[in-house]
């Protein structure tokens, strides 16, 4: 097996991958010349040992579902919440480079962000249409940050990690962390500035396969967990913007730059119905809910004390 690369005591950021036999996260260090301001640490699911053992910590194997895995990684090892300002948590089918991590740390880090992630490139696979890249915009504020190439803040990502061991299909979680923190608007954003490709087809990875091997549907952890809130989210919204000349834009303007976008490219998106639907809707939001903002959650009294410990 190849031997560790050691962390450099000056880089402030981490990423940690979940990542199987196909990663590519070779890729994203591939390019030796760039200057990194992250350490990459592998969490390995993978049979072939030997494909993971790139990072500049030490790999842990671990073959369970990606955010029961990943909370106990932080459990058995609290010292990289606190060695590290921000924890970048990408898919290992995500196609980036290594400038691309730097600039999601270092634009989140300006804006302080709790929760971010880059925007998917217009050929990705894609769930959701709210994260695909738009032209012109530095960063777009979001009550949406998709699990697949979220960013944390290290002290908010420490008060997270009950809700990951709770949820593991990581489905539903993405809909609600954006808002678990006081004061969540503004926190939260989609950095247009950087692109990453997602290379799978949605729901063919090693979790579906399982899933579907335990006839079990992801779908009942996002009505679970939505139950548990008194005024959880019903709609993905983005509510303002920063362009990349650095001018801010209010929600409406936002809305209506990205309706228009989506509009204009969803018949070269693999999911152009989908990127069509929520552009027209968007565009009718940029009217009716132009002054939205998200208000942090309420759990219900039902709510279990884990989840209570969250607020």
């Amino acid at each position: 097996m190849g031997a560790q690369m050691p962390e450099r005591a000056d880089r402030r950021f981490l990423v940690l991958s979940r990542a199987g036999d196909k990663s590519l996260h070779k890729t994203w260090i591939a390019d030796s010349s760039v200057e990194r301001n992250w350490d990459l640490q592998l969490n390995a699911y993978g049979k072939d040992e030997s494909r993971v053992q790139d990072g500049d910590l030490p790999t842990v194997i671990d073959r369970g579902t990606k955010f029961d895995s990943i909370a106990r990684h932080f459990r058995n090892n609290p010292d990289l919440l606190e060695r590290y300002d921000y924890i970048a948590i990408p898919d290992d089918d995500l196609l980036l480079s290594p400038q691309a991590f730097n600039r999601v740390f270092e634009i989140a880090t300006e804006y302080d962000l709790s929760v971010a992630q880059p925007s998917l490139s217009l050929n990705s696979y894609l769930s959701h249409p709210i994260v695909m890249n738009v032209p012109g915009f530095k960063l777009r504020y979001s009550n949406f940050v998709e699990g697949m190439a979220c960013c944390f803040k290290s002290s908010y990502l420490k008060r997270l990690l009950p809700l990951l061991e709770n949820y593991s299909t990581g489905w539903g979680v993405d809909l609600v962390w954006t808002m678990t923190m006081e004061h969540p608007e503004f926190r939260s954003a989609v950095i247009d500035e950087v692109q990453v490709t997602h290379t799978r087809p949605m729901h063919t990875g090693p979790l579906y396969a399982q899933l579907r091997r335990e006839k079990r549907s992801p779908k009942d952890d996002v009505k679970k967990l939505a139950s548990n809130f008194r005024n959880a989210p019903r709609a993905m919204f983005v509510y303002g913007g920063v362009l990349a000349d650095g001018r801010e834009v209010d929600g409406a303007e936002t809305m209506r730059r990205n309706s228009a976008h989506l509009l204009k490219i969803a018949h070269q998106s693999p999911a152009w119905i989908h990127a069509y639907r929520f552009g027209a809707v968007m565009a009718v939001r940029s009217v009716t809910r132009s002054k939205y903002l998200p208000q942090t959650l309420e759990p219900t009294t039902a709510a279990p004390l884990w989840l209570m410990s969250l607020f």
